[in-house]
């Protein structure tokens, strides 16, 4: 554990970036640089350009999803794929290509099943809304 840290935004955070009610709590895991690059990169040369976190249940059921089965974005990487596409730091992703489970795992997996130049479709919560975003992937 001593490895892992733990980052925690208040709700006054989580109310002006993600427009959800006051008194949730977002928690993001930033993992070992080695491990934290995935999220950035699949380690086969592709990447769109974020880097992840989990969503704490309190949030997810203010937004309205499943915490288990998405993601929110801690960060987003200055001129990379994902940039241009238009996410945000603490969009909550939540489909993956149409499919309703956009865990950290579930997409460094579609990265790495893409070629580069291919298209991700994200859909995303932001401001209580949710928008489908294309990111291309590209080289890393």
């Amino acid at each position: 554990m001593s490895s892992l840290r733990a980052r925690v935004g208040l709700s006054a955070v989580a109310v002006g970036l993600l427009g959800i009610l006051p008194g949730c709590i977002i928690v993001s895991v930033n993992r070992p640089s080695y491990e934290r690059s995935t999220s950035f990169s699949t380690g086969m040369g592709k990447r769109i350009g974020v880097e992840l976190g989990d969503v704490a249940p309190a949030t997810a059921a203010q937004a309205g999803i499943v915490a288990d089965r998405s993601s929110i974005i801690t960060r987003v990487v200055s001129g990379s794929a994902a940039d241009r596409a238009g996410l945000q730091t603490w969009d909550i992703i939540t489909h993956v290509d149409g499919r309703d489970w956009a865990t950290t795992s579930a997409l460094r997996e579609a990265v790495r099943s893409k070629n580069v130049g291919q298209t991700i479709d994200l859909t995303v919560v932001r401001g209580g809304k949710a928008n489908t975003l294309s990111v291309v992937v590209e080289n890393d």
